[in-house]
């Protein structure tokens, strides 16, 4: 059992890319190996701003034997009327370097063959490997790749050495003029000296020695530890992996910067910190954000303040530039950023973003007037004024403030509180797992303004197709769900695509049918991914519902409870029953519910016949309260009814008016299943 360490030697790699690089090189490694019959006991990779790296324990030093048997010409053309070989049968061996003890008939679907089998011995792990890696290092996917000097090899990064050590040794190989050696090398200002490497252990502790930690959790629990000592730094997750792959051995640095600059919006000073100079930011013991922050930097100086300066020199700067848009925007009301909307162009065929804004709050008014008509006003001036802050100096330079920059200016400007809370929150969700809309105003305007995006994009034929979603219409769909999920609204989708369909009327040239059903199987999409992910339910019990719904609430409701009982072998049996009565009427094209008790000839058609005149109503009163488990446990009750009807009763009877009227009992019954769902949808 041996050992394989590879290292490629980079310039600063981007810290988004190092983590997924990493992984595929763990991931296609196993599996290449895997294809090559070399088995191991364990792979382990990751990296640095100048480096990946991947370790691989226990690697046998030879492939696998392999038996391989091969299917040769029919036995009646291999074999002549002896039972001898024929020319056909030798020639197949031959070819295929079969010994002919080892050729024999055998059986397939198509007949009797001849085979034989051929033995293949495993070829030494150091003569595969090299090719292997290069393969490997050629196709590690990163989401840019550039080429360098005269080099036609394609990386993240400038590529300047690679390690390549089995079981002690060089494993030599090349990849466009750059040849595989036993070195690396350690960071790149504190020890950037030449280290010979025999064994993963000795490449850990001496490139440690040379201040590079190489493992990821390792630089990353450095980092968390160290903040947790400085105060009360707040630490972001997403910051935290950020920085944990800008440095190769961390050390943390904490600046100041103005007080007077705290009079900013505290999302400026975060955005400006974390987003732009990748700081963490501290607050004081009521949470409130202070004017420090920590750096973190890739070296560990005798004396930190030259750091520390340059790090508030920095921030200092951009933070003057926030001042100055803060104090400039202030100047400018809200109500003038909003016509100067009028002059930017949203979409070309949608028109400009005063145009989407008025569509959007027509949309809004619909909803508040339908949901909650006491917030119509504040509604109406939320949707007029949201995107007003798109025409902001600060939102032109933080492209992320976009809401919460029309929220503070709304504020300083005497709109009213729920009004300026809105504005931000009809931005919301703007992720997954990112809050929603508390208010109404800003839950309306959300919905309006996403679902108005959804169906212009469809009119115009901007729909997303496979990772191509520019408009970002599927996170629109979500969130519209979410929101009407997470506050409760009964809101027929069909008319709420409908009514931002009628803004397009006489301007644009489309079929509002086709657009409606798109749109509207677009959102039941999304849905039923939300069921699924969120609730564990079923695509085919979605669809059992959603085939019946168009109120989304509704519709979860309805799934939810057919999801529960969709194991119990009452409800097993009564959609088994349900898709039988389906297939009789569809195979007799029969829809008429129209029948006549008093031409029952048999007992069990006359109980059937009972039991739907006492469920009916209970049915439709529980659907009336989306109370659909007590709905469908009505139902359960049919069980035993149906299975006696069709034992007992033919259906279609030689006798014609008693044929209907059977018909006609089974449609009715279809019925009144089909109040909870379509059960024929259910597997």
């Amino acid at each position: 059992m041996s050992f394989y360490i590879l290292e490629i030697g980079t310039e600063e790699i981007p810290a988004s890319f190092i983590n997924p690089a990493a992984d595929y090189l763990k991931n296609k490694t196993a599996e290449e190996l895997g294809k090559n019959r070399i088995k191991f006991d364990s792979i382990i990779s990751g990296g640095t701003p100048r480096r990946l790296y991947l370790f691989i324990n226990g690697i046998e030093d030879k492939q696998m034997d392999l038996q391989e048997q091969i299917v040769g010409p029919p036995a009646n053309i291999a074999y002549d009327e002896n039972g001898n070989l024929t020319k056909a049968g030798l020639g197949f061996a031959k070819s295929k370097g079969l010994d002919i003890n080892s050729l024999k008939k055998i059986s397939t679907e198509k007949g009797e063959y001849l085979a034989g089998i051929k033995h293949v011995e495993g070829k030494e792990t150091t003569k595969i490997l090299p090719d292997l890696i290069v393969k490997i290092i050629k196709t590690i996917p990163f989401p840019k790749s550039m080429k360098w000097g005269t080099k036609r090899f394609r990386f993240a990064r400038p590529v300047h050495w690679f390690l390549s050590v089995f079981n002690g040794k060089v494993l030599p190989f090349e990849i466009d003029g750059i040849k595989a050696s036993n070195h690396t090398y350690g960071h790149r200002f504190m020890g950037n000296e030449k280290i010979a490497i025999s064994s993963f252990n000795d490449y850990k502790t001496k490139l440690l020695n040379a201040f590079v930690i190489i493992d990821f959790e390792d630089r990353k629990k450095i980092i968390n530890n160290t903040l947790k000592t400085l105060g009360n730094v707040i630490v972001d997750v997403e910051l935290l992996n950020t920085v944990t792959n800008l440095v190769e051995y961390p050390y943390p640095v904490m600046g100041h910067f103005p007080e007077n600059f705290l009079q900013l919006p505290k999302e400026v000073l975060i955005t400006s910190m974390k987003n732009h100079q990748k700081y963490f930011y501290v607050v004081d013991e009521n949470g409130k954000i202070t004017n420090k922050f920590v750096g973190i930097s890739n070296t560990k100086p005798k004396d930190d303040s030259l750091i520390r300066t340059g790090y508030e020199r920095v921030l200092k700067a951009r933070l003057n530039d926030a001042m100055f848009f803060f104090e400039n925007d202030k100047k400018i009301p809200l109500t003038e950023r909003v016509e100067q909307l009028k002059s930017v162009i949203y979409q070309e065929k949608l028109g400009t973003s005063y145009e989407k804004m008025q569509r959007f709050r027509k949309i809004a008014n619909y909803l508040a007037k339908k949901l909650n008509p006491s917030v119509i006003d504040t509604t109406d001036r939320t949707a007029y004024l949201c995107k007003g802050d798109l025409m902001t100096e600060m939102v032109y330079e933080f492209p992320e403030l976009q809401g919460i920059m029309g929220r503070e200016y709304a504020l300083i400007q005497g709109e009213n509180e729920i009004v300026a809370k809105a504005i931000f929150e009809h931005y919301l969700p703007r992720f997954a797992g990112d809050d929603l809309p508390k208010t109404d105003e800003g839950s309306f305007v959300s919905i309006a303004d996403k679902i108005d995006t959804i169906v212009g994009c469809f009119i115009i034929g901007l729909t997303p197709s496979g990772n191509n979603d520019p408009y970002a219409l599927r996170r629109s769909a979500i969130g519209i769900i979410n929101i009407i999920l997470n506050k409760n609204y009964k809101l027929d989708i069909n008319e709420l695509i409908t009514v931002t369909m009628e803004n397009y009327v006489g301007k644009l040239n489309f079929n509002q049918s086709d657009i409606l059903n798109l749109v509207k199987e677009f959102i039941f999409t999304r849905s039923k991914q939300i069921a699924h992910s969120q609730y564990g339910i079923r695509s085919d019990i979605f669809d059992a519902a959603a085939n019946n719904f168009s109120d989304i609430v509704v519709m979860f409701k309805a799934a939810k409870a057919l999801n529960e009982v969709r194991e119990k072998d009452d409800f097993i049996i009564l959609s088994t029953s349900f898709k039988r009565i389906s297939n009789i009427l569809k195979k007799n094209n029969w829809k008429s519910k129209n029948y006549n008790p008093n031409l029952f000839k048999e007992e069990a058609e006359k109980q059937l016949h009972s039991l739907m005149i006492q469920k009916e109503k209970e049915i439709d009163d529980c659907i009336s309260s989306e109370n659909f488990s007590k709905a469908i446990n009505a139902l359960l009750e049919f069980r035993e009814p149906v299975n006696n009807f069709f034992d007992n009763v033919l259906v279609i009877a030689k006798d014609e008016n008693i044929r209907n009227n059977r018909l006609a009992l089974l449609a009715s019954l279809k019925h009144i299943f089909n109040k909870v769902g379509d059960l024929s949808y259910i597997n």
